[in-house]
């Protein structure tokens, strides 16, 4: 289970973002640290991309880098004037593609794969032919232009969801069925996210024996991006115990490149939401004052986020008794459902929940009242 982020290549295909040289140099450092296993560096033909590779051969020795080109001769030339670095090279596999775009017939595009892999091989340790489209595909057709690549030199084969068609059990039958066709060959998976599948289906690909997804840093990319880097490695990382990633990293990463994207982070988004563990629900409250983990999936403080309890409308008897308890505010007993309706009612008036000041003005006030 291993990630390849194209953040630099796939995510500034997301309509106005442009990541100059110096970001892109830094994205690479920051995933480099974070522990991921691939960075796919750009397209070959862009400018720089030679200066970015020796930049970033520099930040690790342990990942790989790759770039992405396409299945020409003139593309697969062009990348092996480069650093030693990975082919990723792609190609439309699906019938609307093959007569609407590229005009080709699939036999015409079976003898080009075979010729352009055994080209590409010649200069590049790691050839990967991805597969546009492949879910609009023919399983036929797929299983053929698998075979002929990998016999022409392809170690890897990147299935791409191209419009986020998939669902996770459709991923799932086809990378079985893939990886006990070619159990010698890596499988990868590329997913977009345009019915907000793409996270779960990366997640599926992997149960289902694949050996890479494609992430980027807030799942950036054309259209509705594809799946997101913080909630795939978030995942393996509490739930399969991929524990050599640097997850504390992930919240800075996120925010640079939302700042450097020009994107604002919701609040509540999963895993670097800033208000991801404010709670303001009666029972989760009262929950989580007794053992966090029985409404908390992980640990805030695991990537530097806060935990916060809150009063409100939505708040009961036992949420308010434990919260008074916290803040060290006495309050009888006997009249905390008065003190309940206040709270709701205050809340509900101002469209919020309290905050602790507000509650300890309501405390202060029922004391002045009484005295």
């Amino acid at each position: 289970m291993r990630l390849m982020d194209t953040t630099i290549r796939e995510g500034t295909q997301r309509w106005g973002v442009y990541f100059p040289f110096r970001v892109r140099r830094e994205i690479v450092r920051r995933l480099a640290d974070l522990g991921v296993e691939e960075v796919e560096l750009g397209v070959v033909g862009e400018e720089r991309l030679r200066v970015l590779i020796l930049s970033a051969r520099r930040v690790s020795k342990r990942v790989r880098f790759s770039v992405w080109l396409r299945l020409k001769k003139e593309d697969i030339e062009k990348a092996a004037r480069l650093p030693e670095v990975g082919f990723n090279l792609g190609v439309p596999v699906s019938d609307i593609q093959l007569k609407r775009r590229l005009r080709l017939d699939p036999e015409v595009l079976l003898k080009k794969t075979e010729e352009m892999i055994s080209l590409a091989a010649r200069y590049s340790p790691c050839v990967t032919l991805g597969l546009e489209d492949a879910s609009r595909a023919d399983r036929i057709f797929i299983f053929q232009i698998c075979r002929v690549a990998i016999s022409s030199g392809a170690q890897r084969i990147r299935i791409s969801d191209t419009l986020g068609l998939f669902n996770p059990l459709e991923v799932a039958e086809l990378i079985r069925a893939l990886k006990k066709a070619f159990p010698e060959t890596e499988i990868g998976f590329h997913g977009h996210n345009d019915f907000g599948l793409a996270t779960a289906n990366a997640v599926s690909a992997l149960a289902a024996g694949a050996d890479w997804v494609d992430v980027s840093v807030l799942g950036l990319g054309e259209r509705a991006g594809i799946a997101s880097l913080e909630e795939v490695l978030a995942y393996l990382y509490f739930r399969k115990g991929q524990k050599h990633y640097r997850i504390e990293l992930l919240p800075k990463l996120s925010h640079y490149v939302a700042w450097q994207a020009g994107e604002v982070i919701p609040e509540f988004r999963p895993v670097v939401g800033r208000k991801l563990f404010y709670c303001e629900s009666g029972l989760h409250v009262e929950g989580l004052k007794k053992a966090p983990e029985l409404y908390e999936p992980f640990p805030p403080e695991a990537l530097g986020l806060k935990r916060e309890l809150s009063l409100g409308a939505k708040s009961g008897r036992a949420a308010l008794k434990a919260l008074l308890k916290e803040w060290k505010l006495e309050f009888p007993e006997e009249k905390l459902e008065s003190l309940v309706k206040k709270v709701r009612k205050l809340s509900s008036k101002l469209g919020r929940p309290l905050n602790k000041q507000e509650v300890e003005k309501l405390v202060r006030i029922y004391w002045f009242n009484i005295c």
